[in-house]
């Protein structure tokens, strides 16, 4: 055999092992993920490792801003409340009143049935107005969410009541733990009478006639963490073309009935509503060339952190906000980062973070739907494959902080509530 046949049949050989390697590595996903440092969401185990625990109802439970209290709501306008003790959900069937209540939207008066219960805690309470509820004649709204609240101690010298109502008008909100609402009504119990605290004269009218629910925005963790600070989010521009960013600016309850963008107490443009409160600070997103910072008290010259790229290429979940791409996972409160280990999923339906900041749980979607939980305090994570939730109900969370629930609907179109210890 002559020198250049050896070398041709050695290169050959050489390519047959280079091509059987490539052909294991991509036949073998599993083993691929742990040499590129990704986690393989296809390879977990069944829900059943986490002994799941099962209630049925007839619509999802949502977590009230009480941890251990949770809603269930009905298209008549019902109203049921559990509470989660001992590892199970108990219906609550005494404690509970009921109020008629009517919020002024839009110049239309909708009648709601608000019921609500009173604990150590505090007070929760709900109402959902429907247009197919027997009686109701509203014509510009098909559904109105209401929720009740104690008036938050930061709107002491603005609300003369001892609660608040919040509207919102998104049927696709209803399982979200924290909803967006677009008006702010002081609520006097006894007389029943609502007042609209928030009033922006210069909100667009939207093509069904009712007044643009994006002009002024509350959430529930604003409500819920506003001790110091009666802050709101307030689009107030006008151009509202799909092309058009959307920016909105961070701004104060008590001075919002400034029609002069100029004059009123704007505080930080944000590419989004999100706002956070602590130790009497406030957090928020401000816009930047490449992307956008993390600010706080409105500081848009010391940022606390630097994303780039959209606001769409990031997710929100309590007092974080992870980054979809690289699991870069950054503090809002604080701005200290988290890296967690990358999961090879496709789309990520959202993710939740226990009290400790020890766990964190992703939902994502991908060839198999999957749970992987991360322990924070190593690079260890477990991964449940399974068809586990709907990922049109937005109610996961955590209950405690081992404990968190998720939903899904059975054959029949009932609710299953899982509750799993992670």
């Amino acid at each position: 055999m002559t020198k250049a046949k050896k070398i041709v049949l050695i290169v050959l050989a050489v390519i047959l092992v280079l091509t059987t390697a490539f052909c294991f590595l991509v036949g073998n996903e599993k083993f691929l993920s742990k040499i590129t440092g990704t986690i393989d969401i296809t390879s977990g185990e069944d829900i059943s490792a986490l002994s799941p625990v099962t209630l049925s109802t007839d619509y999802p439970l949502v977590q009230t801003q009480q941890k251990d209290i949770f809603y269930e709501a009905y298209p008549d306008g019902t109203i049921k409340f559990y509470k989660f003790a001992s590892g199970k959900f108990t219906e609550i069937t005494s404690g509970i009143s009921t109020k008629d209540a009517v919020v002024k939207c839009s110049y239309q008066d909708v009648k709601v049935k608000l019921h609500y219960l009173k604990t150590d805690a505090g007070t929760v309470g709900y109402g959902l107005y429907n247009s197919k509820q027997e009686g109701k004649d509203t014509k510009l709204f098909s559904y109105v969410f209401v929720r009740m609240a104690d008036k938050p101690k930061a709107y002491d010298s603005i609300v003369k009541t001892d609660y608040v109502l919040l509207t919102d008008m998104d049927a696709e909100d209803i399982y979200k733990p924290d909803k967006t609402y677009s008006d702010l009504y002081s609520y006097d119990m006894g007389s029943g009478k609502t007042t609209l605290v928030v009033s922006q004269r210069d909100r667009l009218v939207q093509a069904d006639g009712t007044m643009r629910e994006d002009w002024t925005i509350f959430t529930d963790t604003m409500i819920n963490e506003g001790k110091k600070n009666n802050l709101f989010a307030s689009r107030r521009n006008y151009d509202t073309s799909a092309t058009a960013p959307v920016v909105y600016d961070i701004m104060n309850v008590k001075n919002s009935r400034a029609t002069n963008k100029n004059s009123a107490a704007t505080l930080v443009g944000s590419p989004s509503y999100i706002v956070r409160e602590k130790d009497g600070a406030f957090f928020c997103f401000a816009n930047t060339e490449n992307g956008f910072d993390l600010v706080k008290n409105g500081d848009k010259k010391n940022p606390l952190a630097s994303f780039e790229g959209t606001f769409e290429d990031y997710a929100i979940s309590g007092n974080y906000i992870l980054n979809k791409a690289t699991l870069d996972m950054t503090e809002i409160t604080g701005g200290t980062v988290m890296k967690l280990k990358k999961a090879n999923f496709t789309e990520l339906s959202g993710f939740i973070v226990n009290p400790s900041a020890s766990k964190v749980v992703l939902f994502c979607n991908g060839e198999k739907q999957s749970l992987v939980i991360y322990d924070t305090a190593s690079v260890d994570a477990d991964i449940i494959t399974d068809s586990l939730y709907d990922p049109s109900i937005m109610n996961f969370c955590f209950i405690d902080d081992s404990t968190i629930l998720f939903s899904t609907y059975d054959e029949n179109g009932k609710a299953n509530n899982i509750t799993v210890k992670v």
